[in-house]
């Protein structure tokens, strides 16, 4: 609300608002200093008031790029900001960060869900919208308008086929990789993520209490992987050492070879990812309750691990006796 006084021969007005840093300004005539009163107000009413201060002319640019530098680092997978933010910045990087609405939001999302799968465009949003919350309670950002929202995709349901034990065999026939040899069937006996996979070194790989403890995981807990009697076979196959990684091929080589075996082996609709869902649905298969098979899996949330899940409809039908 506009405050009018009289100081020093000058007449002045002050607009106190919630959200907005108070705004001062002194006129010689009375009238003037109303009038500019009620355009301020008038401007933030619609929140449309940017300010004299340089936090209010800050761009969604400005705290997306200061959100990579500062925080993302903190997180494991620090390069999976940096390609979500790209096509953030490319739509709304210009727009003064107070001023991107819920429309605008919402806009972006239906852009994008043109081009990109719902799981994509929700981590697009979800950065945004951590960058935001960052900016507001630690940045000193105003919001008069609160953080924009929009609602998530909703995510489809996990692909509802299995690839069957034959089908990985002929998989592993067919690859001329050498690595993708183990890499495959330890896989589907541990539940872990290609980038876990990888990310193996000898040193953390107990062979006498079959388990292999994960430093790093995507959801940046570490966590302790127990070895089927499967899993501990290949790993006895392998040349062994003291320390150093288990396997020395990029993530994208794994893809590539895992790709090619596939079509080697005439099998279609099958991707790398396919053999995590396949290695859930085998735990609860073999008796596991939740818990358990996501203390293996490294699942935080139950939908998540539904998501991965596609039991055999026979088994669940000699379970019902």
């Amino acid at each position: 609300m506009a405050t009018i006084s009289q100081y020093r021969g000058k007449w002045k007005c002050q607009v106190r608002k919630t959200g907005y840093p108070t705004q001062t300004q002194s006129f010689d005539l009375r009238a003037l200093a109303v009038a500019w009163g009620n355009e301020i107000e008038t401007q933030m009413n619609r929140g449309a008031f940017a300010g004299s201060t340089s936090k209010q002319q800050t761009t969604v640019s400005d705290v997306l790029e200061r959100y990579l530098a500062q925080e993302s680092h903190k997180k494991t997978y620090s390069a999976a900001d940096l390609s979500r933010a790209k096509p953030v910045l490319a739509a709304l990087g210009a727009y003064h960060v107070h001023k991107l609405t819920h429309a605008d939001l919402a806009e972006y999302k239906r852009n994008r869900l043109a081009l990109r799968s719902p799981q994509t465009v929700t981590h697009e949003l979800n950065l945004l919208h951590r960058a935001y919350v960052i900016a507001s309670t630690e940045w000193g950002i105003i919001l008069p308008n609160g953080i924009p929202k929009t609602s998530r995709p909703t995510l489809p349901r996990g692909r509802g086929s299995r690839i069957r034990a034959n089908q990985i065999d002929l998989i592993v026939q067919a690859t001329e990789s050498e690595q993708l040899k183990h890499i495959v069937p330890l896989a589907v006996e541990t539940a872990m993520r290609r980038s876990e996979l990888l990310s193996i070194r000898w040193e953390n790989v107990d062979l006498g209490r079959r388990s292999i403890y994960l430093d790093k995981t995507k959801n940046g807990l570490s966590r302790t992987v127990p070895l089927s009697p499967r899993a501990l076979q290949v790993l006895q196959s392998m040349q062994q050492t003291d320390i150093g990684p288990l396997f020395t091929l990029a993530a994208s080589s794994v893809s590539q070879a895992f790709r090619r075996a596939v079509e080697r082996a005439g099998i279609e609709h099958v991707r790398f990812h396919d053999l995590r869902h396949e290695a859930t649905s085998r735990l609860f298969e073999r008796g596991l309750n939740v818990i358990e098979v996501a203390r293996i899996t490294g699942h935080v949330t139950l939908s998540m691990l539904d998501r991965y899940t596609h039991l055999d409809v026979q088994g669940l039908v000699l379970k019902l006796g």
